[in-house]
């Protein structure tokens, strides 16, 4: 086979580029427009927990003003903190961040998305599901952490107007089903906040028959424990999924910041309802976390919002995890 060397291939180039020129075709370069395309791929990383295989799905991100992000500081001193991390000072983007679990014989979601109607970022959790090869009728069980809308209102179908996952049953904790299904709940919230009671109802009593209610620190099936972390909300809990020896904690909406949750896990996120029982969660799963080593799934820091939580000096830091091309 013959090859051109090196400087007549150069010549040929230079020879083909000019006739493409006299044929009247510009270069790319050239063009006066270029359609960009403004979207992403959908979001999912996919790795090994033992025999379970993990998938992270995002339903998307929400925006919220940065005071939500401690509420107890002065505004100066976390637009000052915030600046020098380079994180921005005018707004939170939040991650929503899905586990699902493959244990090999069952497909469980913890938690299921803020659904079709909560912000025009969200709802983004069936496209993640059907890019990562799954559909919402394969979901065989949902661990719901807590009744927050950015976690439930994937449950109903808006469009249908039936539940999504089809053959799905449930699991939440009693304290937090009583609370959000109570009938004069929209009442007793802010006004700003009865949205999310509207929300609750509608998304949940479809669902109550297909409901079990337990008590936090229960056992779901083989390897899946449910952990109390109440203090975000009611009766809040986390996932200890565990295979083989290895052991992902996946605490929903208990540790919500890559930065300040572990260098200051004093500082209250607006969002929770009990603040002081907040911190005291706060600080036992980031002090169980780090001591045993375990892997975290966060819900709401950056996709896919896993990693572990290290010592770093008085307090503790976020490392997540790498990119993993092979299972």
């Amino acid at each position: 086979m013959f090859t051109l060397p090196r400087t007549g291939r150069r010549r040929f180039l230079q020879a083909a580029g000019a006739s493409v020129a006299y044929a009247g075709l510009a270069p790319r370069a050239a063009l006066a427009f270029a359609e960009q395309k403004k979207a992403q791929a959908p979001g999912y990383f996919r790795f090994m927990l033992g025999s379970f295989e993990i998938t992270m799905l995002s339903d998307g991100l929400n925006q919220t003003p940065f005071r939500f992000s401690a509420s107890n500081v002065p505004e100066e001193e976390l637009k000052a903190y915030l600046g020098a991390l380079r994180q921005p000072t005018e707004a939170r983007v939040s991650h929503l961040n899905v586990c699902l679990i493959n244990t090999g014989e069952k497909l469980v979601l913890v938690d299921c998305g803020s659904g079709d109607n909560f912000r025009e970022t969200t709802g983004k959790l069936t496209e993640s599901l059907e890019a990562a090869g799954y559909a919402p009728e394969d979901v065989d069980h949902i661990i719901i952490t807590h009744g927050h809308p950015d976690h439930i209102w994937g449950i109903i179908d808006d469009f249908a107007e039936e539940p999504r996952f089809a053959n799905a049953d449930y699991s939440m904790s009693i304290g937090e089903w009583d609370y959000w299904t109570q009938k004069d709940l929209e009442s007793r919230m802010p006004e700003g906040f009865r949205f999310f009671a509207t929300g609750a109802h509608r998304n949940l009593l479809p669902i109550a028959e297909r409901t079990k209610r337990i008590k936090p620190g229960a056992e779901i099936m083989p390897g899946l424990q449910t952990v109390p972390s109440p203090g975000h909300t009611t009766d809040h809990m986390s996932v200890l999924a565990t295979s083989r020896g290895e052991s992902l904690l996946i605490v929903g909406d208990a540790i919500t910041h890559p930065f300040i949750s572990l260098e200051h896990p004093d500082w209250e996120p607006q969002m929770d309802m009990d603040k002081a029982e907040a911190v005291k969660t706060r600080k036992r799963l980031i002090d169980m976390a780090a001591t045993d080593k375990l892997l975290v799934a966060a819900y709401h820091i950056p996709f896919p919002g896993v990693g572990h939580i290290v010592p770093n000096g008085s307090a503790h830091r976020w490392v997540p995890i790498t990119w993993q091309w092979e299972l």
